[in-house]
């Protein structure tokens, strides 16, 4: 009897002591549990905040390169509206230059156009003498009409001759009407050298111009043709021929390359004649370059 009361004590004292100890375990249990709860948690709440501040940052970074793209999509934008003004600007200057500078060159073919005239012009039954008049006021206006800086104007009035300026030129007419007395007279005097000869020399060359015969052909066709001549066996009156070949077509340049050929008295005689040509021709020269420099002005503005 008593050992059944000391092992029901012993149980009794082992389940208590069970229960104790079960206690204690869910104690430290909950514990442990409390624990990892509150550190799964904290690393929960921690990697949270890492997330937010990731994304945060990636947030503020898109957010910075789109501000950035739209800020340089307006200063691009400005940029351009900026250009625009600014070429619309230049645009506009270079329009009023464009029309200045017309008008310019407008006034300029203008002066040019009157000095042709009145190099060229002439009026029936007045004499020649009476009619020639200094270019001067034609000049200056040619000036006055040219930009300051053209210097192409300036080198082309520098090169009129002075004559031309001063007295006039004689027109084209005229210098026809001169070269036929010119011709008739270096004929008559064809053999008599520049300083002077005796009277029967004179004589001589008279009656020779008197026998002289008009060739058919002034010119051979060889020479034409630009084949190779020999300019020095020509005589005074194949030189006279081809001069007035070329007159009569009007190119007084080609007559004067010839009257140059004359020796002797002839040349005497042709020079006064040889040196209007040369005033007119230069003259002549110079009122075309100037009237062409004048239309490629204007044509340059349309």
């Amino acid at each position: 009897m008593l050992m059944l009361k000391v092992v029901r004590k012993l149980l009794i004292r082992r389940a208590a002591w069970v229960l104790k100890l079960r206690k204690d375990a869910e104690i430290e249990l909950r514990e442990q549990l409390k624990r990892q709860s509150q550190a799964f948690n904290d690393h929960l709440n921690e990697a949270i905040k890492t997330r937010e501040e990731e994304i945060e940052r990636i947030l503020t970074r898109r957010f910075d390169e789109q501000l950035e793209e739209e800020r340089c999509k307006f200063k691009m934008q400005v940029a351009t509206m900026v250009g625009r003004l600014h070429g619309l600007d230049e645009s506009i200057k270079a329009r009023n230059d464009a029309d200045a500078s017309s008008k310019q060159a407008q006034v300029l073919w203008s002066a040019c156009q009157s000095l042709l005239r009145a190099v060229r012009a002439g009026c029936p039954g007045i004499p020649w003498k009476d009619q020639i008049r200094p270019l001067e006021p034609e000049i200056n206006a040619v000036v006055r009409a040219a930009a300051e800086n053209d210097e192409l104007v300036c080198v082309v009035i520098e090169g009129i001759p002075k004559e031309a300026k001063e007295r006039g030129v004689y027109p084209e007419d005229a210098l026809r009407e001169r070269f036929l007395k010119v011709e008739k007279v270096a004929r008559t005097v064809d053999l008599i050298p520049a300083e002077g000869a005796a009277l029967p020399v004179h004589i001589l060359s008279y009656i020779q111009s008197l026998l002289l015969i008009k060739a058919a052909s002034p010119i051979p066709r060889a020479e034409l043709n630009d084949e190779k001549i020999d300019f020095s066996k020509l005589s005074t009156n194949d030189i006279l021929q081809r001069a007035r070949y070329w007159l009569d077509r009007g190119d007084f340049a080609q007559a004067l390359k010839y009257m140059n050929l004359l020796k002797g008295a002839p040349r005497c005689v042709a020079r006064q004649w040889m040196n209007e040509t040369r005033i007119l021709l230069e003259t002549q020269q110079a009122a075309n370059t100037l009237m062409a420099h004048a239309a490629s002005s204007g044509l340059m503005y349309l």
